[in-house]
């Protein structure tokens, strides 16, 4: 539904339908700013541990991370109703979020084997206990789900999207692959637009968005918004190209950097993940954006190289910078 402020999507108001998906180990304080400024409408968190919230892990707690100017929502996950509410409640006294969403569509096996992730699908009984204990603290509450297999799951996806939304979930966000396809094969984009048409308003779609067709097509199918995962790492653009294709405000200046430019925007936003999450993660990040930057770019393989060569920041940062000042002599 479109309201004055945007769009208001599963009870929280975005200025549009694109929104960047939760990404374990990725989607930090740091990493979710800049996809804020290349415009992103809505962030999550990296998913986190409900139990690790509730026994006070501080490296737990720091996953939180800091407010940012969009809507952010708190991804968890956890073996029971009763975990996942305690979790709630500590990230509540540390971070101010639109919504918070259930993690049932995780296929790691370090997940599942904590009866977390899509091991939630196994019981469709808890998973609805899990969202009707969450909706006590006021925020919308949403659920993550997968495409469920016949024979593996007591309910069809779409039964047990309805059991969620009778237990009063906001939102689902599906992903159109199956648990034991994790990240390979292809992503079921049919059944996600075909439970859009039958939950309208309610179903918000994940899996192979590397493109803005792919954006189009899940929206012209009825979902109400689009989250990009890998496909923003393959490409750090796909969210401002994505809004430009189709038609929704976006930052010209994002859309045709030069070289120098992007190397510019990497360079700081490593420099801010420096002091927010650490020299490691900011490495580890760089290096990330990096191979969805430069396309087509003359010596972009060789700084790809020497990046991972790397082993502290001040370093990499002066081959970015290096870089930058090439690309600018021969424009």
């Amino acid at each position: 539904m479109e309201g004055e402020r945007g769009y208001i999507i599963g009870g929280v108001a975005a200025a549009s339908p694109i929104w960047l998906a939760p990404l374990a180990g990725v989607t930090t304080e740091t990493y979710r700013s800049l996809h804020a400024r290349l415009g992103a409408a809505l962030v999550h968190t990296e998913m986190i541990s409900a139990a690790g919230l509730s026994h006070k892990n501080g490296k737990t707690a720091r996953m939180i991370g800091g407010s940012i100017s969009i809507p952010t929502v708190l991804q968890l996950f956890g073996p029971d109703a009763e975990t996942m509410a305690r979790g709630a409640e500590v990230a509540l006294e540390i971070g101010r979020f639109g919504a918070m969403e259930v993690n049932m569509a995780c296929p790691m096996p370090k997940v599942a084997k904590k009866n977390g992730g899509a091991a939630m699908l196994y019981d469709p009984a808890e998973s609805c206990r899990m969202v009707a204990g969450l909706k006590r603290f006021g925020l919308p509450v949403w659920a993550k789900i997968r495409k469920t297999e016949p024979r593996r799951h007591p309910l069809s996806t779409e039964d047990f999207c309805a059991a969620l939304i009778e237990a009063g979930t906001d939102l689902i966000v599906v992903h159109g692959r199956t648990p034991a396809q994790r990240y390979d094969g292809v992503s079921d984009k049919g059944i996600v637009t075909s439970l859009a048409a039958k939950f309208p308003g309610m179903i918000s779609a994940s899996g192979d968005y590397y493109a803005p067709d792919d954006a189009k097509e899940y929206l012209d199918g009825g979902c109400v918004s689009v989250l990009a995962a890998r496909g923003a790492m393959r490409d750090a653009f796909l969210i401002p190209k994505t809004l430009f294709a189709l038609g929704f405000p976006a930052e010209e200046k994002y859309l045709n950097m030069s070289p120098a430019d992007q190397i510019n925007l990497l360079a700081e936003t490593g420099r801010e993940a420096v002091k927010a999450e650490g020299e490691r993660f900011a490495l580890v990040m760089a290096r990330k954006l990096l191979t969805g930057m430069l396309k087509g770019v003359r010596g972009a393989a060789c700084l790809r190289e020497d990046c991972a060569s790397s082993r502290d920041w001040i370093s990499l940062e002066k081959t970015l910078t290096a870089f930058a000042e090439q690309s600018e002599a021969r424009e």
